[in-house]
Formats: structure tokens, sequence, C-alpha cells
């Protein structure tokens, strides 16, 4: 009979919040197996489960009861152990009760130093049914939950009211109690189709019974292909293409268990307002599909993804159309009333507008982005006109109807309205990518002046919130300096925009008064914003050394630092990458307590030794080509010229005293090979390389 039994564990609740349904589900499937290897608990792999009304994880082929424990411990030295009388020392009674045994229960095992006492214990392995309820709730315990609820009189908490718990391995139910919930081995289908209680008499037999008997696809994957599919077939009966994005579509999934397309239309007059008010009421409010055409312009069709077979789908469209008509009546009157006032007309209106308490208004915070675009401008080559006119109407939209009834809009509508205008392209869209990127993975700002006012925005947001004092703590973030911070570092590395943080925070923070001090926390903001920099790199693959290696040198151009990256990465390929790094930390041990500064240049005439004065020569010779490579940006060819210098130093070394009791000849031989460090160390500090 096999000691392995398939676990299943579902937390029936009520519905989940759609956004962080999946990502629970992998974390809590990732906790437990983690919990289980913890208590060594062999499985052969998990898998995990989702609808709105459960969170599931089967964990298959997971051992029954532990490996038994051996353990071993050595104590003192038989010699230290017993007196001259035989005795047990203090030694030995101290050693014997932290094991918990007596003197006498000890072996004495022979080593190659003598005798020495050894406590031993054979202690079997639990069965994995006992272990399991503590396990859970470690695991959680362990579960970042957004917030927390209660829901009854009990102590018990999770991120919505738990209904019921099911519970086991085999077909043995685990007797524990979570949530103030017995476990039991009955789940719960469909709220409408299928609202009896299902008994599940093996883990292998959840996914299908869920299916044929409870109306409810529960494997996240599986719902989201069927509603695409759904999506894709009813598109294509009236020649449309659906416009959704993944997020859209993994929310939508996430909302219900037994999905059902349904098309729906509303009026062609509403087609005039702008697409992009329209999409928002759709996917962001109403999680409808829009339909579009082959010009990717607007169709008066949508999907719903309903969540219930309904015997009459056509009364359940009517009222999903019947939803929609007052919010676009309401985009239509607030639009209509919109274009009747120029942008500029509301920018004084913005001093009534508070953007922080001690940062001033909006209107404030215009201005400063307005003279900190003026010197960033510099590195994205935006006109100065340009630039000037777009931070002046930059928040002025925020004051507009339809902004108020729909905040996601802002900047969308600065940009369709300064359009209408008859203000210049470049400026009206650069309103609308002041905000880009909008969430992680979203779409960067293309334009110059859009560049330079997102980076404007979000270095005025951080250097003002640093200095009042309300820099990020634990999870809080309320003013997103950790987005904007991310924001300023892939707009720099992937725009390839050369631009010096450390200046351009400076003069951010000469843009506010001088009783706020901002000045003073401008190097806190850069390395806020340079830590960033190993997260972003390490999801992109980047070892933890290689970024170490780097950041080192505390560079303050993120896409300097992405090109040497790229370089140290491409050089350590080669196989002198070992030879240069072994280089580099030697001669890094010999100068960790010397003070570089004070060497002063290599003296040519102390050069007394034939190995120093090849080294002095070598490094001459590469110096000016090194030099121009590196302010070419040039990296992995200037590791690679550098390599030539490995046998030279390590002539060096084998043949010429450093520490030479001459103070002269050894501070020249000491500037040397500050002189060779310096040039190793101007990518990277290789010296920090795991090879």
């Amino acid at each position: 009979m096999s000691d392995k039994r398939d676990l299943l564990i579902e937390i029936g609740t009520e519905d989940l919040p759609a956004r962080f349904a999946s990502g629970l589900a992998d974390e809590f499937g990732h906790i437990l197996c983690q919990q289980l290897s913890a208590v060594d608990l062999a499985f052969r792999r998990h898998k995990v489960f989702c609808t709105p009304r459960r969170l599931a994880v089967i964990v298959e082929d997971l051992e029954r009861r532990q490996r038994d424990q051996h353990t071993e411990r050595k104590g003192p030295f038989v010699a230290q152990a017993f007196d001259n009388h035989g005795q047990p020392t203090g030694a030995a009674t101290g050693f014997a009760r932290a094991c918990g045994v007596a003197v006498h229960q000890l072996e004495q095992v022979q080593e190659a130093n003598g005798a020495r006492l050894t406590f031993r214990q054979q202690r079997p392995g639990q069965h994995t049914i006992e272990l399991l309820p503590q396990l859970l709730k470690t695991a959680i315990s362990k579960l970042h939950l957004p917030k927390r609820m209660r829901w009854n009189q009990t102590a018990a908490e999770f991120i919505r009211p738990v209904r019921w718990l099911l519970i086991i391995l085999g077909s043995e139910t685990v007797a524990a109690n979570l949530f103030d919930q017995a476990a039991g081995n009955v789940t719960y289908g469909h709220r409408f189709h299928s609202p009896q209680p299902i008994l599940i008499k093996r883990a292998s037999a959840y996914k299908k019974l869920l299916q044929s008997k409870g109306h409810v696809l529960a494997d996240f994957k599986q719902r989201r292909q069927h509603i695409h599919k759904q999506i894709n077939a009813l598109s294509a009966t009236v020649g449309g293409k659906p416009a959704y994005s993944q997020e859209l579509l993994d929310e939508i999934t996430n909302l219900v268990e037994w999905p059902r397309a349904l098309l729906g239309s509303f009026d062609e007059k509403f087609l005039d307002i702008q697409k992009a008010v329209l999409m928002n009421i759709m996917q962001q409010q109403q999680k409808y599909i829009p339909l579009v055409d082959d010009n990717d312009l607007l169709l008066p069709k949508f999907i719903v993804i309903s969540n219930l077979q309904s015997s009459s789908p056509d009364v359940v469209m009517r009222g999903n159309e019947k939803v929609i008509v007052p919010r676009f009546e309401d985009a239509m009157f607030f639009w209509r009333r919109d274009k009747c006032k120029a942008l500029v007309s509301r920018l004084e209106t913005l001093k009534s507008v508070v953007f922080e308490k001690q940062l001033g208004s909006l209107f404030d915070k215009t201005r400063r982005i307005g003279n900190l675009a003026q010197f960033l401008r510099v590195y994205t080559n935006a006109g100065q006109r340009q630039t000037r006119l777009a931070a002046e109407l930059s928040k002025c939209d925020l004051l507009t109807e339809m902004v108020g009834e729909f905040p996601k809009l802002q900047g969308i509508i600065g940009h369709q309205l300064a359009l209408g205008e008859g203000i210049e392209p470049e400026v009206a869209r650069a309103i609308e990518e002041q905000y880009l990127p909008r969430y992680a993975g979203d779409v960067l700002p293309a334009s110059a002046v859009g560049i330079t006012l997102a980076l404007a925005d979000r270095l005025d947001t951080l250097v003002g919130i640093f200095a009042v004092g309300k820099k990020p703590t634990g999870l809080k973030d309320p003013y997103g300096l950790r987005r904007a911070a991310l924001a300023v570092l892939r707009i720099s590395i992937e725009t390839k925009l050369h631009i010096d943080l450390r200046a351009s925070l400076q003069q951010a923070a000469a843009c506010f008064p001088a009783a706020l001090h901002a000045t003073g926390v401008t190097e806190k903001v850069l390395a806020y914003i340079m830590e960033r920099l190993r997260g972003y790199f390490s999801e992109r693959g980047v070892a933890p050394d290689v970024i170490d290696a780097v950041l080192m040198n505390r560079p303050t151009d993120p896409s300097d630092v992405a090109a040497r990256i790229d370089a140290l990465r491409d050089f350590l390929e080669l196989p002198q990458a070992a030879n240069l790094a072994a280089t580099n930390k030697r001669i890094h041990n010999i100068l960790r307590n010397v003070d570089c500064g004070n060497l002063g240049p290599v003296q040519q005439k102390l050069l007394k030794e034939a190995a120093e004065r090849t080294l002095h020569a070598r490094l001459q010779a590469l110096t000016d080509t090194v030099e121009t490579l590196f302010q070419q940006r040039q990296y992995q060819q200037a590791l690679s010229t550098l390599t030539a210098l490995h046998q030279p130093v390590d002539a060096f070394f084998d043949n010429v005293m450093v520490m030479d009791k001459d103070t002269a000849l050894r501070t020249n031989r000491l500037a040397l090979l500050a002189h060779v460090d310096s040039l190793l160390r101007r990518v990277a500090n290789l010296s920090g390389l795991q090879l």
C-alpha cells in the first residue's frame, strides 16, 4: 500500500476581491509547500484553484508521515567529562541536562582526538494528518492580505468571511478547525446553479466534480481560456475585435465561476463622446469588453461575461445595456460642458486645490513642475516653448467635470480638450503622457515633452514628500512614491535617456521654499530611487553580485547603470573575465586601508624594478584608449582592453615588494596599483563578483 496521498484544502468564502484572488491562491500554495518541506514531508507537485468563492490547493503524492528523525549531538571529551574518581564533572552533567537524559545514557564515541560523550536519538516521524492543522494555521498567518476582516464574535480573520472548510488527505478528513470552521469533506458549487453540498471523496475528483455537479470551473487558467474563446467567437459574429488588457481579462475571470459571454449594444449617438471615455466606462467601471473595427474605431457593441447560464439571456443583456446608458449620458453631458471652457482658464483655480498641506496647492506644484521641466529638457531635447506650455496646462484637466466623475481619465481628458482647442499635438500629448507609466508594465511616454513632464512631476513629488517627512514606511505608501521611483527608473532606462539624478533632484529641491529645507533630503531621495534598481534588475534575471558590483560605484544615471550591467554580463561570458576580477580583487585587498587620495601621481624615476616599469608602460599605453571607450560608454570593449593588464600585474606582485621599507618606494608602488584599480573600477567593482 502506498505511503503517499493527495492533499486537498479548500477555503470557501464570500466573494473575494477579483484583483487579489489569483495572487492569493498562488501565495497560499507556495507557502503551504514551504511549510510541508520544512517538516520534511515530501510531495511531487502542487496545483492551486481559485474562483470568487474559493481558494484551493491540491498537493499530489504527499508522504503520509515524516521520515524518522535521527539526531546526534557531540558533547565534551571523556577526559573533561569525568574526574579522577570517575564522577561526572559539570561539563558532563550540563551536556546531559541539555539533551534531556542522565549521564549514564550518553554514549562514548571514539574520535581522532579521543573519546567524547555523544547523544544519539532516533525519533519516529509524525503522521502528516497530525501535523497539518498547525501547518495550515502557520501558512495562513504568513499570507500577505491587503486587509483582514472579522465577521463574527470570534477572533477569526481573513480577507473575506469564511463559510466552509474542506481538508482531506487521501480519503480521510483532517481534523482541523480554522476561521471558527471545522474542516469537512464537502464543497459547494455555483451559488444559483448548484447550492447543495457536494461530497468530495478524493482530491483527484475535485476539479471534475465541481464542473459536472457544481457548475464551477475551478481552474483559473481553464476558466480564462474559456472566456477568451467565447469573446473571440462572439466578436466575430459582428465583425469586431475585442479591446481589453490582460489585467482586465484576469479580473473578469476572477469575477465568475460559470462564465457565459453575451453581446450587447448601445446607441450610436454616444460615439460622439471620446473613445477613451467610453472605453474607461466599459472596461474599468462595468468590466465589459468593448469592440472595435479594423481601423480601431469603437463599435456600438460590447461583451458582458455573465456568471450564470440564464434561460433568458436577452433579459440579462437588456439589464446590462440599461445600466450603461446613464453613465454614457453623464459622460456626454460633462464632455459638452468641459469643451465650453478653455483648459488654461482653469489654471488660477488650481490655487484652491491643496496638493499637500505643507507643499501648497496644485497651482504651486504646476509652477514647480514648469521650472524643473526647463532644467530637465536639456537631457530630453524637448522644445522650450512646448515644455513651458505643457507644464502650464498639465494639471488643468483635474478641474474638469469629466475627471471629477472619472478620475482615471486624468491626462486623457486634458489631451483631448487641448486638441479640440487647436493646441499643437506634441503639447496635447504630453498632458496625457505625464502620467505614464500608470502601473507596472504600462507603456512609457514617447514624446520628448511627455518624458520631461513625467520626470518632473515624479521628482517633484519624491523630493516634496520626503521633505515633509512622509516617506513610505512598511506597506504604507499613500503618495505612491515607490511607483514614482520605479517610473523614473523605467523612463530613464527603457528610453535610454541619460540623466544625472543627483543634479535633477537638487534642482527639484531648489524649486521649493527655503523654509522647507528640501535640499537636505536629496541624497536620501537619490538612495531611495537607486535602491529600487536592485528589484528592477533582479526581476530581469540579473545576478545580485553583478548589480552590487555596478552600484558600488554610486552611479547617478540609471540608464548608464543598465549599460554597465549589460556590458558586465557580456564580459563575464569571456574566459578572461575571471583573471581580470582576480586581479582587481588582489589589488583591492592591498589598497583596502590605504588613503589613495593622498598618494599623488606615479613618479617614473622611482620605478626601480623591471616588473613595475613594465606595468607602468602598459598602463600609459592603455589609459587613453580605455578612457575614450569609457566616455563613449563602450564598457565591454574597455573591460576587454583592460585584460591586457593581467600578466603585468601578476609579474609585478611576483617580483616587486609593494610594502617596501623605503617610504618613497612604497608610496610610489601603491600609487601605481591605485592607478590600475581606478581603471578597473570605472565600470564596476570587479573584486566583489562571485566567479
